[in-house]
Parts: C-alpha cells; structure tokens; sequence
C-alpha cells in the first residue's frame, strides 16, 4: 500500500491540473496582498481627526446650549447624553495623542458600549451609526451597525484587558492573523473548498487512462479509494503554503499579530460577545474546513464509483456549494430548521464567530452541530462507497 500510496502522491503532484491550481492560489494570494489588501478601508477605524471633529461639535453644543421651560424635547436629549459621550471621545482623544494605547483601547471600549446604546435603543431616527453601514441600500443598516459597535466594543475590551502589543494595525485588524481572520469572515473557505473539489474530481477516474497498470497490485478497490482520498486530502491542505506567501508579505507591511489577540464571538441567545484567542479560532476553523474537506472528497468518491464521470463529479459538488444561495434569507432560520442543512456551514468564519447566527436569526448554527451534521454526511458517502466497491460485478476503471 505505502508503493501505491507514493505513486498517487507523485502523479498528483505532477498533474498539470493541480500544478496550475497551485499557480492560480500563489497569484490570487499574491494579488491580495499586493492590491487588495493595501486598498482595505475599515468601517471602524482609528481616525483622530473624525474623532476631533465630533468631541468638538458635541463640546461646542454643550458650551452654548440654553435649557429652560421652552427648550425643544431633541436639545434636551442632546444635552442629556453629550456630556458621557463626549467624556469618552476626550479620553480617546489623550490617549492617542499621547501614544498610550492601552488606555485608548479602554476609552474606545466604554464609547462603542455608550453609542450603541443610545443609538440602538433611545436613538430612533434621529441617531444613526458609521455611515459606512448605510452604503449599497443595505436595509439592515441599523441591525449591521448594532452588531458592528457591539463587535467593536468587545474587541476593544479584549485589547484592553490583555497582554497583546497593541499598535494601529491591531485596531484596524490589518496584521496578518487578522487578515486570516477577515479572509475566513468572508471568501477564504470558499477558495479553500473549491480547490479541494478541483483536486479530488479525477483522482479516481484519471486512472481509466492506464488501467493496466494498476490491475497487478494487490489491493481491493476500497483500498485503492481510500489511498486516493487521503492523497487528495493531503493535497487538499498543501493549498496553505502558496497562499501563505502573499500572507508573508502582508506581514512585513503591517505585522504578524500574535495569537493573544482577541476574537468576538457572538451569542445569539443573549445577544452579547464575548472573546476567544485567536489560537482558538484558527484552530475551530482549520477543524471545519478539514471536515469540509473529508465531506467533499468522499462524496467524490462516491459519485466516481457510481456515475464515473468528472464533469458529474464537479457538477454534484459544485451543487452543494451554491445550495444555501437558494434557501438564505435574512431571519429564515427562526422558521426553518436549516441548521441540519450542511450547506450552512459553508462560511465556517461566520459559524465560529456566531455572526451566522446573527444572519439567520437562530442560535443553532453551532460548531458542535457544524461536525455532527458534516461528519455524519461523509460516513454515509463512505459507507456508500464502501458498499458499491465490493459489490461482485463493480468495476473501479
């Protein structure tokens, strides 16, 4: 087994197909790094004269307001909830002027607490978040910017409660570890899964070319199988290292992060955050796409055993990728139970950070539920598998 296992790791990794896979994900992470990532404008970020420029509007308010019997009800609201407001942006102030950033992050933490309780809850139309919220007609503006301040507010007071370096960069998430952490929040484990699906979609069927070959060697065709899965498999998480590259780069521009660095974690019961280490969301994450990973190789197998066809194979699992682009909607996941739908864990920085959930409007969508659910498709897709490769009359080639 070990001669075949080596024979299959060398005809996958001289396969042009695979060779040019790794080529696109060294340009595409080259692009980012060189383009993409030099172009990102954080919604939340550390701008010292937009916050000048509100401490001094609300200060001048403050200065010159008149409140007596016929005092409009807004300037009495106004002047009500300036003073503590404004008491946060002169400490942001200080503490960035004077380059002491744990006490920024402190301050930054009790303003985004602050503002997004009276915007949210006493704020009606009156008040409103970043403007950055609002772009593109979204018509959940106001919910985005609630989680948003709540988001921004916890990690601020994950800065500022641990022992991490703090810097610019780490405030506005541009260090490497972040930038993971965005990239798995958005198209990273597409890209990842996608690349999986390319290299296992004729792992099985390339061999119909040269059966001879192969009929000599003394292993069942289950045997065969399972050496092809794990081939790909290891192939499959090989993909980190070209992408890693435009990773590097980003790294000597804005820093590496440590793995101390807070998480936001939502929690859609209690509708609050709280923090885990970045270790810890890298590691749930790396858990998730390699189940992934396990998932779409063994449905591979299983469609080149029964159809044998690699425009089928990428066909089925290109189906299940784009599956929850059919039944997604915001709020859909408190009339539907769509947490037993594997296609919902697709974006697997949004399950483990809760903001799926958010999404959805349920609390079910669980790294938990995520493997149970993913893990139990793949052993049917394998015992499927198995079942169809030691039938009499089947055929691997």
């Amino acid at each position: 087994m070990w001669a075949y296992f080596k024979m299959e790791i060398i005809q996958f990794m001289s396969n042009k197909k695979n060779i040019a896979i790794y080529v696109i994900l060294l340009f595409f992470s080259c692009y980012y790094a060189l383009v993409i990532a030099l172009a990102y404008d954080p919604i939340e970020k550390v701008d010292v004269s937009e916050i000048e420029a509100r401490y001094l509007t609300k200060e001048e308010f403050l200065n010159n307001v008149v409140i007596n019997d016929w005092t409009h009800p807004l300037t009495r609201f106004a002047a009500s909830i300036y003073p503590e407001w404004n008491e946060y942006e002169k400490e942001r102030l200080d503490a960035i002027k004077q380059d002491n950033l744990k006490n920024y992050a402190e301050a930054t933490f009790k303003w985004y607490t602050y503002s997004d309780n009276i915007i949210f809850n006493w704020g009606g139309e009156i008040l409103f978040y970043n403007p950055g919220y609002y772009t593109y007609g979204n018509d959940y503006a106001r919910m985005d910017g609630h989680y948003g301040y709540l988001y921004s507010a916890s990690r601020y007071q994950g800065y500022s409660e641990g022992k991490s370096n703090l810097s610019i960069n780490v405030f506005e998430e541009r260090t490497v570890l972040q930038t993971v952490q965005r990239l798995l929040h958005s198209y990273l484990p597409l890209i990842l899964i996608v690349s999986c699906i390319l290299f296992t979609v004729d792992v099985v069927l390339k061999d119909r070319r040269n059966p001879t070959l192969l009929q000599g060697l003394p292993l069942s065709d289950w045997q065969k199988l399972m050496v092809k899965g794990i081939v790909s498999l290891l192939g499959s998480l090989l993909a980190i290292i070209p992408l890693s590259v435009g990773l590097f780069i980003i790294g000597t521009k804005y820093g590496f992060g440590e793995f101390e660095l807070p998480v936001p974690i939502y929690s859609a019961g209690e509708k609050i955050f709280s923090n885990i280490m970045m270790r810890d969301y890298l590691i749930q994450n790396m858990l998730l796409i390699g189940c992934w990973f396990l998932f779409f190789i063994s449905l591979t197998l299983l469609v080149s055993v029964t159809i044998k066809n690699e425009f089928a194979n990428l066909l089925v699992c290109c189906m299940f990728v784009i599956a929850e682009f059919m039944y997604f909607a915001r709020g859909i996941g408190a009339l539907r139970d769509v947490h037993w739908y594997p296609t919902s864990y697709i974006q697997t920085g949004q399950i483990i950070s809760g903001y799926r959930n958010f999404l959805y409007g349920t609390e079910a969508l669980t790294l938990g539920t995520a493997l149970s659910v993913i893990g139990l498709s793949a052993c049917v897709f394998l015992f499927l598998t198995f079942l169809i490769s030691h039938r009499r009359k089947f055929k691997l080639f």
